[in-house]
């Protein structure tokens, strides 16, 4: 086939990447403080359960291995032992169409980019809407960080100026996530998470708040929430590897409270605790 990008004429190619043709792989978005992530394992056990689930050879047998040597050869190209690794992992390359070789071999990508610091006061409190993007049902993909993201996307076009984030249902009524970050509710001293089953993308820090209760006996439910429920609960944060987790102070009209429950996790993750 013959391929003109960025009105460039390129020549023939008998293939072409699928993660610009389909969206057909994952990424994985790393925080590299001092040179390494401190969650590098569940970054790299997410991506191979996402590997498997979608069927995509893995690139190398040692995932997690392959990504801390990406981490180690940025930062030395870069002269930055802080900043935010971004691995991509397509099925690979082939031509138009769906369909693909058996022998078809993964392709992985990588970036890295000097971290953005964050103004200290939104670990006080950042303000949340609801946006009406909605976030698709799809059980097989559910749970993902596949490379279809344009949900996410024109969510995020719609967040007003000073809001920090977008919060996102899906066609049920279910609060689903953020544009870029999972979500947890409390309510008398218990917390709440959404069921990610049907769609969504279940994120390590998500994963390591969700362990971090277990092993401290703090009362959590990862259950269906309706979005009309949102204004009966206490308190709320939100959560990614790169941001950690943010206090909520208030979502559209209704305010929150920041409480010690709260605190306590936010502080736990600044700290690096969490990943204990």
């Amino acid at each position: 086939m013959w391929v003109i990008d960025n009105h460039q004429y390129l020549g023939e190619f008998e293939s072409w990447s699928r993660a610009a043709q389909f969206g057909d792989g994952l990424f994985e978005t790393l925080c590299v403080i001092d040179g390494s992530c401190p969650a590098l394992t569940h970054h790299g056990k997410r991506l191979s359960d996402g590997l498997r689930r979608l069927s995509i050879p893995l690139p190398e047998n040692d995932i997690t291995g392959m990504l801390r040597r990406f981490i180690e050869s940025m930062v030395s190209y870069s002269s930055n032992m802080n900043g935010v690794l971004k691995v991509i992992v397509s099925r690979g390359d082939s031509a138009r169409g769906y369909g693909f070789e058996e022998s078809i071999k993964p392709r992985v990508t990588v970036f890295f980019a000097e971290a953005i610091t964050q103004p200290e006061n939104i670990y006080g409190g950042v303000c949340v809407q609801h946006v009406e993007t909605q976030c698709a049902i799809q059980p097989q993909l559910a749970g993902l960080k596949h490379l279809n993201r344009l949900e996410n996307v024109l969510a995020k076009k719609e967040i007003s100026a000073g809001i920090f984030e977008g919060l996102m249902a899906n066609y049920l009524g279910h609060v689903i996530e953020c544009t870029m970050s999972n979500i947890f509710f409390e309510k008398a001293g218990k917390l709440y998470t959404p069921d990610l089953s049907l769609s969504g993308v279940a994120g390590v820090m998500r994963h390591l708040v969700i362990q971090y209760c277990k092993r401290n006996e703090i009362s959590i439910s990862i259950t269906n929430i309706k979005l009309l429920d949102v204004k009966s609960f206490d308190g709320a944060f939100i959560c990614n590897s790169v941001l950690g987790v943010i206090p909520v102070k208030g979502i559209d009209r209704g305010e929150f409270q920041v409480s010690p429950l709260i605190r306590e996790i936010v502080t736990m993750v600044r700290c690096g605790e969490i990943y204990d």
